[in-house]
Protein backbone atom coordinates (compact mmCIF):
# COMPACT_ATOMS: atom_id res chain seq x y z
CA UNK A 1 0.00 0.00 0.00
CA UNK A 2 1.56 3.35 -0.69
CA UNK A 3 1.65 5.66 1.84
CA UNK A 4 -2.00 7.83 2.06
CA UNK A 5 -3.94 5.17 -0.35
CA UNK A 6 -6.14 4.06 2.49
CA UNK A 7 -7.06 7.86 3.01
CA UNK A 8 -6.97 7.68 6.93
CA UNK A 9 -3.61 9.55 7.68
CA UNK A 10 -4.74 12.56 8.96
CA UNK A 11 -2.41 16.21 9.62
CA UNK A 12 -1.57 17.58 12.96
CA UNK A 13 -3.63 20.59 12.25
CA UNK A 14 -6.47 17.98 12.01
CA UNK A 15 -6.26 17.89 15.92
CA UNK A 16 -9.82 19.00 16.51
CA UNK A 17 -11.42 16.86 14.06
CA UNK A 18 -9.57 13.50 15.62
CA UNK A 19 -10.82 14.71 19.12
CA UNK A 20 -14.61 14.75 17.47
CA UNK A 21 -14.06 11.82 15.90
CA UNK A 22 -12.86 10.15 18.68
CA UNK A 23 -15.41 11.59 21.36
CA UNK A 24 -18.13 9.76 18.54
CA UNK A 25 -16.17 6.47 19.22
CA UNK A 26 -13.90 5.80 16.47
CA UNK A 27 -10.28 4.68 17.00
CA UNK A 28 -7.01 5.59 16.19
CA UNK A 29 -3.31 5.16 15.92
CA UNK A 30 -1.43 8.26 17.32
CA UNK A 31 2.26 8.66 17.70
CA UNK A 32 3.43 8.71 21.53
CA UNK A 33 7.11 9.34 23.15
CA UNK A 34 7.65 5.58 22.86
CA UNK A 35 6.10 3.48 19.86
CA UNK A 36 2.88 4.12 18.42
CA UNK A 37 -0.15 3.63 19.55
CA UNK A 38 -4.12 2.57 19.25
CA UNK A 39 -6.29 4.65 21.26
CA UNK A 40 -10.39 5.38 21.84
CA UNK A 41 -11.88 7.24 24.77
CA UNK A 42 -12.05 4.76 27.66
CA UNK A 43 -15.85 5.37 28.40
CA UNK A 44 -17.31 3.58 24.81
CA UNK A 45 -17.12 -0.20 25.01
CA UNK A 46 -17.52 -0.21 21.49
CA UNK A 47 -14.46 1.35 20.50
CA UNK A 48 -12.49 -0.42 23.25
CA UNK A 49 -14.05 -3.76 21.63
CA UNK A 50 -12.47 -2.71 18.44
CA UNK A 51 -9.10 -1.91 19.67
CA UNK A 52 -9.21 -5.59 21.10
CA UNK A 53 -10.00 -7.03 17.20
CA UNK A 54 -7.79 -4.98 15.67
CA UNK A 55 -4.56 -5.48 17.63
CA UNK A 56 -5.87 -9.06 17.74
CA UNK A 57 -5.58 -8.67 21.94
CA UNK A 58 -6.23 -11.48 24.09
CA UNK A 59 -9.23 -10.29 26.14
CA UNK A 60 -7.10 -11.63 29.32
CA UNK A 61 -4.63 -8.53 28.89
CA UNK A 62 -6.07 -4.88 29.90
CA UNK A 63 -5.36 -1.65 28.03
CA UNK A 64 -3.84 1.70 29.99
CA UNK A 65 -5.11 4.91 30.11
CA UNK A 66 -3.02 7.95 29.13
CA UNK A 67 -3.94 11.21 31.62
CA UNK A 68 -3.02 14.78 30.56
CA UNK A 69 -2.27 15.69 34.10
CA UNK A 70 -1.15 13.44 37.11
CA UNK A 71 -4.20 15.38 39.29
CA UNK A 72 -6.59 13.20 36.96
CA UNK A 73 -5.11 9.75 38.33
CA UNK A 74 -7.05 10.54 41.81
CA UNK A 75 -10.46 10.38 39.81
CA UNK A 76 -9.44 6.78 38.65
CA UNK A 77 -8.09 4.93 41.48
CA UNK A 78 -9.04 3.51 44.49
CA UNK A 79 -5.92 5.09 46.36
CA UNK A 80 -2.79 6.56 45.55
CA UNK A 81 0.42 5.31 47.32
CA UNK A 82 3.15 7.32 48.57
CA UNK A 83 5.62 5.60 46.38
CA UNK A 84 3.10 6.00 43.00
CA UNK A 85 3.56 9.88 43.83
CA UNK A 86 6.77 9.95 43.99
CA UNK A 87 7.37 8.30 40.74
CA UNK A 88 4.53 10.18 39.20
CA UNK A 89 6.58 13.50 40.44
CA UNK A 90 9.46 12.03 39.37
CA UNK A 91 9.26 10.30 35.43
CA UNK A 92 5.81 11.74 34.31
CA UNK A 93 5.55 12.80 31.52
CA UNK A 94 7.38 10.38 30.17
CA UNK A 95 7.55 6.58 29.47
CA UNK A 96 6.40 5.18 33.17
CA UNK A 97 2.97 2.94 33.03
CA UNK A 98 2.11 2.77 36.80
CA UNK A 99 -0.54 -0.46 38.10
CA UNK A 100 -3.09 1.36 40.39
CA UNK A 101 -5.95 -0.11 42.50
CA UNK A 102 -8.71 0.59 39.97
CA UNK A 103 -11.45 2.96 40.98
CA UNK A 104 -14.74 2.61 39.98
CA UNK A 105 -14.68 4.89 37.35
CA UNK A 106 -12.56 2.90 35.64
CA UNK A 107 -14.96 0.99 32.79
CA UNK A 108 -14.95 -2.71 33.42
CA UNK A 109 -13.85 -3.72 29.64
CA UNK A 110 -10.59 -2.01 29.69
CA UNK A 111 -9.60 -4.29 32.81
CA UNK A 112 -10.02 -7.96 31.64
CA UNK A 113 -11.05 -9.08 34.70
CA UNK A 114 -8.60 -7.67 36.76
CA UNK A 115 -9.05 -5.03 39.86
CA UNK A 116 -6.02 -2.54 38.76
CA UNK A 117 -5.53 -0.09 35.94
CA UNK A 118 -1.91 0.95 34.03
CA UNK A 119 -1.94 4.68 34.19
CA UNK A 120 0.20 6.85 31.92
CA UNK A 121 1.31 11.03 31.01
CA UNK A 122 3.28 10.50 27.83
CA UNK A 123 6.07 13.10 27.21
CA UNK A 124 3.96 13.69 23.84
CA UNK A 125 2.71 17.50 23.02
CA UNK A 126 0.41 15.94 20.58
CA UNK A 127 -0.83 13.51 22.53
CA UNK A 128 -1.32 15.73 26.19
CA UNK A 129 -3.12 18.36 23.89
CA UNK A 130 -5.43 15.96 22.07
CA UNK A 131 -6.04 14.34 26.05
CA UNK A 132 -7.40 18.03 26.31
CA UNK A 133 -9.54 18.51 23.55
CA UNK A 134 -11.67 15.15 24.21
CA UNK A 135 -11.52 15.83 28.00
CA UNK A 136 -11.44 11.91 29.28
CA UNK A 137 -8.36 9.86 29.18
CA UNK A 138 -7.69 7.56 26.54
CA UNK A 139 -7.26 3.51 26.67
CA UNK A 140 -4.54 2.75 24.39
CA UNK A 141 -1.90 0.11 23.22
CA UNK A 142 0.64 -0.58 20.76
CA UNK A 143 -0.46 -0.24 17.66
CA UNK A 144 1.04 -3.58 16.32
CA UNK A 145 -0.54 -7.17 16.04
CA UNK A 146 -0.02 -8.89 19.46
CA UNK A 147 3.43 -10.57 19.53
CA UNK A 148 4.50 -8.61 16.45
CA UNK A 149 6.80 -5.52 16.33
CA UNK A 150 6.37 -2.81 17.59
CA UNK A 151 5.39 0.28 15.11
CA UNK A 152 6.98 3.90 15.14
CA UNK A 153 5.55 5.69 11.59
CA UNK A 154 2.40 6.44 10.68
CA UNK A 155 3.77 4.79 7.44
CA UNK A 156 4.63 1.70 9.19
CA UNK A 157 0.83 1.54 10.72
CA UNK A 158 -0.76 2.12 7.46
CA UNK A 159 0.65 -1.05 5.92
CA UNK A 160 -0.08 -2.90 8.92
CA UNK A 161 -3.32 -1.94 10.09
CA UNK A 162 -5.06 0.85 7.80
CA UNK A 163 -7.82 -1.28 6.43
CA UNK A 164 -9.00 -1.89 10.14
CA UNK A 165 -8.44 1.57 11.43
CA UNK A 166 -10.89 4.65 11.45
CA UNK A 167 -7.51 7.06 11.64
CA UNK A 168 -3.86 6.93 12.00
CA UNK A 169 -2.39 10.82 13.00
CA UNK A 170 0.84 11.53 11.48
CA UNK A 171 3.47 12.56 13.99
CA UNK A 172 7.14 11.71 14.39
CA UNK A 173 8.08 9.29 17.73
CA UNK A 174 11.05 11.16 18.21
CA UNK A 175 11.42 10.81 22.42
CA UNK A 176 12.17 7.11 23.47
CA UNK A 177 11.62 4.73 21.13
CA UNK A 178 10.72 1.43 22.86
CA UNK A 179 8.40 0.50 24.92
CA UNK A 180 7.44 2.17 28.85
CA UNK A 181 8.22 0.78 31.80
CA UNK A 182 6.06 -0.96 33.99
CA UNK A 183 5.93 -0.52 37.65
CA UNK A 184 3.54 -2.33 39.88
CA UNK A 185 2.20 0.09 43.08
CA UNK A 186 -0.91 -2.19 44.50
CA UNK A 187 1.21 -3.94 47.17
CA UNK A 188 3.06 -2.76 50.30
CA UNK A 189 6.29 -2.22 47.89
CA UNK A 190 6.63 -1.43 44.18
CA UNK A 191 7.73 -3.92 42.10
CA UNK A 192 8.88 -3.85 37.95
CA UNK A 193 6.30 -5.53 35.75
CA UNK A 194 7.84 -4.83 32.51
CA UNK A 195 11.00 -3.10 31.81
CA UNK A 196 11.58 -0.84 29.49
CA UNK A 197 13.03 2.55 28.75
CA UNK A 198 13.47 3.66 32.53
CA UNK A 199 15.59 1.22 33.67
CA UNK A 200 15.89 -0.46 36.87
CA UNK A 201 18.85 1.73 38.50
CA UNK A 202 16.77 4.87 37.82
CA UNK A 203 13.98 3.61 39.44
CA UNK A 204 16.02 2.57 42.19
CA UNK A 205 17.00 6.72 42.78
CA UNK A 206 13.37 6.80 43.61
CA UNK A 207 11.96 4.21 44.91
CA UNK A 208 15.13 1.94 47.01
CA UNK A 209 14.80 -1.62 47.28
CA UNK A 210 12.18 -1.85 44.53
CA UNK A 211 11.87 -5.56 43.06
CA UNK A 212 12.05 -7.30 39.76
Amino acid sequence: MDYGASGKILKLEQLDFLAKELKEGKVAAIPTDTVYGIAAIMTNPAAIEKIYSIKKRPKNKPLVIFVKDPHDVDDFVEELPPFGIDLMEKFWPGALTIIFAAGEAIPKEIMAGLDTIGVRMPDCKIVLELLGKVKVPLAVTSANISGKKDLISAAEVERELGAELDYILEGAVHKSKGVSTIVDVTGDHPSIFRAGVIKKKQLEEIVPGITD
